[in-house]
């Protein structure tokens, strides 16, 4: 378990660090395959002590072929603790057995899964928090615009709308009409306050506004979806299909974003993508875009990855952007190449 601060408080949450758990797993050939989650508000220990003293022994001597069962037997096993601790540490294990079943493929983890697209569009997300100045944000949007980027995304739910939508303006004027803005809320608004947000929203060509009210308040992004002139985004906070279905079946939202380290894994993530391809709805994953865009170029539903500079200190390469579209490695599994340096600076724990 490595704890990275990430300095600045980063986008919506504030959060000034985020802890991460990494896992390797190795066949009896001495293939590997690495894995994560991860935690902006801490807690991370619950879900390394699940993966060592439950999960571990569990798979310990499985045939990978057996995974898509075990996942299930190991979700079981830990239904009674619910989701919130147990689901993430499940979701490493799967991101790492993926790994390993693509490495052993020597196929990249999008080709392994069917490639539906070669790359993806990205979005600019991580030079944007409450914090700044309406000048910053504005240098903020343009450095992305510069780097080839079409669309970014800003935060609101913090100032009161009179001052957040100025800010978006200011914005939008600086980069123009072409370019695409979504706005993530991160959870802080109430019904009446997300209707008269959404309207003004419009009239600012907002592409989509992300998770306006908390997360469990399914009827109430039922209730706005069904008034709102501006789709609707939600997923980062929703751990797995059953709590995705609730949105589905009642008209919650235009766009899900789940993220596949607290989701499920890949497997889960793969399940997600195909109940939003019957719905009709978009996807686009939640941060951590050397992994998702994978998922993504795999997915037919999928419209965007998310620039967010979340574990980059871990990493040793981020993801490649050409053209205002992010690009898989060509490498086998996800290519995620991990810093050992800095996975030895950060370390927290160890099991």
């Amino acid at each position: 378990m490595a704890v990275v601060p990430l300095g600045a408080a980063r986008g919506g949450s504030g959060a000034t660090s985020v802890q991460v758990l990494h896992v390797i797993i190795y066949d009896t050939d001495g293939a590997s395959g690495t894995g994560f989650t991860y935690a902006l508000t801490g807690g991370i220990e619950g879900s390394l002590a699940i993966a060592d003293k439950l999960y571990g022994p569990a798979i310990t001597g499985m045939n990978p072929l057996d995974w898509d069962r075990v996942w299930h037997e190991l979700c079981a096993a830990t239904h009674r603790l619910g989701r919130g601790v147990a689901l993430p540490a499940l979701s490493a294990l799967d991101i790492a057995m993926w790994d390993l079943r693509a490495r052993r493929a020597g196929l990249p983890l999008y080709r392994l899964l069917g490639a539906y697209r070669e790359s993806v569009p990205i979005y600019g997300s991580g030079r944007a928090t409450h914090q700044m100045s309406e000048d910053e944000l504005v240098t903020g949007a343009l450095t992305y615009l510069g780097e080839g980027y079409g669309a970014i995304k800003l935060r609101a739910g913090v100032h009161g709308i009179e001052q957040d939508i100025q800010r978006i303006a200011a914005v939008r004027e600086a980069v123009g009409p072409d370019i695409r803005i979504m706005v993530d809320c991160n959870e802080r608004l109430d019904l009446a306050e997300a209707q008269r947000f959404a309207h003004r929203l419009n009239e600012l060509d907002v592409a989509w506004m992300e998770e306006p009210l908390p997360a469990g308040d399914v009827r109430g992004h039922a209730l706005l979806a069904a008034r709102s002139p501006v789709p609707i985004a939600v997923g980062e906070h929703l751990q797995g299909r059953f709590e995705v279905k609730q949105y589905l079946d009642q008209g919650a939202c235009a766009i899900l974003m789940p993220d596949a380290p607290l989701a499920g894994g890949v497997s889960e993530w793969l399940r997600i993508s195909t109940l939003a391809e019957v719905s009709g709805i978009a996807i686009s994953p939640h941060f951590l875009p050397e992994l998702h865009v994978h998922l993504a170029a795999a997915a037919k539903p999928a419209t965007y990855v998310e620039h967010f500079p979340l574990i980059d200190d871990l990493l040793l390469e981020t993801v490649t952007v050409r053209g205002g579209m992010a690009v898989p490695p060509d490498l086998p599994g996800h290519g995620m190449r991990w810093n050992p340096d800095a996975l030895d600076r950060f370390t927290a724990a160890r099991s």
